[in-house]
């Protein structure tokens, strides 16, 4: 069974205008994903909720949006799914406390299913409030069991961090995780995770910890910042301007998965943008040929999908800002289109695969 899909932007200002531009061509989408900027998401999330009332729609701020065209900075971009799946959604809340409180919820949405082979949870969490792993335990206490992977994202904004948010059939949330489970009808779906860093031969093992607010105090019982700069050839007052350029790899097994520095803390400790773990491995990390690492990645996902039906992308806003910087975003963007034909993608502050949350990664889920 083919997948029947549009995707649809607008750049327009008018709420109304853009709504219908962007949706021109749907009919009654079983899943609608929008990402738009932080401005106009309240207005978009109401009219969509109430122009398609039997759809499920799903939505997130975001830095930029791709498509096969390009990548839109303060556009609407949609995507409106008319058949080839079967999906439910709902939503957790009080994600940076206690989403354990609503697992329920996503026990009530996988029983829906009669089989869940070819089956995934997308899910799309509130940002800058650190909630990501409570979320994805959350998840996982249901999804382990019934071998339903987990992919998604945390919503972005213009990288000021200041506001994210999220919504569920028109309603908007700030504290909370939304989910969409999809059934591929047409086949499997494919997860890669791409990482354009390359580790350095400086490994820590982080052994002052503070889980919780993500702060390593001590890399072998030595100030986390002197370790990271002596790393780095470089003073700890200096050390601010190397750090979005030189994330943490935290590796697990034969698997690395990128920590993006915060900030120093007072206390010679370093901040990050996902948990470390006391006893955990570190790798410093430099910058890779990110082009070349991009070429070989949608070469990898042509060969094992030559042709996918659609894909759902997250790449983080830490990588869009820096593909922007170097003017390459929206050649990014028609480079991935190029492979895949139509997809769409947004960028945030995190990406999430199976039980693990990391940053400054692209994410993509390929519909066979």
């Amino acid at each position: 069974m083919t997948m029947n899909y549009k995707v649809g932007k607008s750049s327009k200002i008018d709420f109304y205008e853009a709504i219908s531009e962007a949706t021109s061509g749907f009919k009654s989408p079983k899943l609608i994903l929008f990402f738009s900027n932080t401005q106009q998401f309240e207005s978009y999330t109401l009219l969509l909720g109430e122009r398609f009332s039997n759809s499920i729609i799903m939505g997130a701020t975001t830095y930029a949006g791709f498509c096969k065209d390009g990548a839109y900075k303060d556009s609407l971009l949609v995507i409106g799914i008319e058949d080839g799946i079967e999906c439910y959604a709902d939503v957790l809340e009080d994600v940076d406390r206690y989403p354990i409180k609503y697992v329920d919820r996503i026990s009530d949405v996988v029983n829906k299913f009669n089989n869940t082979t070819n089956t995934v949870c997308f899910e799309i969490s509130s940002g800058l409030i650190g909630c990501e792993e409570l979320v994805l335990s959350t998840f996982n206490s249901v999804l382990e069991n019934k071998n339903i992977p987990l992919f998604g994202g945390t919503a972005g904004d213009y990288g000021k961090a200041e506001k994210t948010i999220i919504s569920l059939n028109g309603k908007v949330y700030k504290n909370a995780c939304v989910f969409v489970m999809i059934k591929n009808l047409g086949g499997k779906i494919r997860f890669y995770r791409e990482n354009i860093y390359m580790p350095t031969n400086h490994y820590f093992t982080a052994t002052k910890v503070d889980v919780k607010n993500r702060v390593v105090y001590e890399y072998d019982n030595k100030p986390a910042a002197k370790v990271t700069a002596e790393a780095l050839n470089t003073t700890v007052e200096n050390l601010p301007k190397y750090l979005d350029s030189y994330p943490l790899g935290r590796v697990i097994g034969d698997e690395m998965y990128i920590t993006a520095n915060q900030m120093v803390t007072k206390d010679n400790g370093m901040a990050y943008h996902a948990r470390v773990y006391n006893n955990s491995k570190m790798v410093l990390l430099k910058p890779d040929d990110y082009k070349s690492v991009i070429k070989e990645t949608l070469k990898q996902i042509k060969k094992e999908t030559p042709h996918p039906s659609l894909a759902i992308m997250i790449n983080c806003l830490a990588r869009s800002i820096l593909f922007d910087t170097d003017g390459y975003l929206d050649g990014f963007a028609k480079d991935v289109g190029n492979t895949l034909g139509n997809y769409i993608g947004f960028a945030g502050y995190g990406e999430q695969l199976n039980q693990q949350h990391f940053n400054q990664t692209m994410v993509i889920a390929v519909f066979e």
